[in-house]
């Protein structure tokens, strides 16, 4: 039987230091488009804004990584994935680290496949299948 681990721990402070640093972002005209990190982690996240915006992503490899699995399905408080021009990246960042929030570039976008790993690779299409009929699929199996 496996474990169970306790849920990650809130910190209100980071929680509306990053919502309040995002908003400011955003009235800068700096994002292109935001989803919060929770139910799903940060794969459902951008799976979610790839269906929606009809583009994807080329994920790079997370300068943190110890476990692809854990750092694409954590869910936890107060994180956000934005898209942003690359030409603001560094006015961005200098943002971002004025006010003490982590970030990291996630990856960039792409037109067509999202791109996990040098072994996974999702289109558009099989997205959008799957947030429509998952569901149906699963009653009729």
């Amino acid at each position: 039987m496996k474990k169970m681990a306790p849920p990650p721990e809130v910190n209100l402070f980071n929680e509306k230091n990053n919502g309040e640093s995002l908003l400011n972002l955003i009235q800068k005209g700096y994002v292109k488009s935001a989803h919060d990190v929770s139910l799903g982690g940060i794969i459902t996240a951008v799976s979610k804004m790839s269906i929606m915006g009809n583009k994807s992503i080329k994920f790079n490899k997370s300068k943190n990584l110890i476990n692809e699995i854990d750092y694409l399905f954590a869910e936890d408080q107060g994180r956000y994935i934005i898209e942003i021009n690359p030409k603001d990246l560094k006015e961005v960042n200098e943002i971002l680290d004025k006010n003490s929030v982590y970030h990291e570039e996630l990856g960039i976008i792409i037109e067509k496949d999202m791109i996990i790993n040098q072994k996974t690779k999702v289109t558009i299409d099989e997205l959008k299948s799957y947030n429509s009929n998952w569901l149906t699929n699963f009653m009729s199996a």
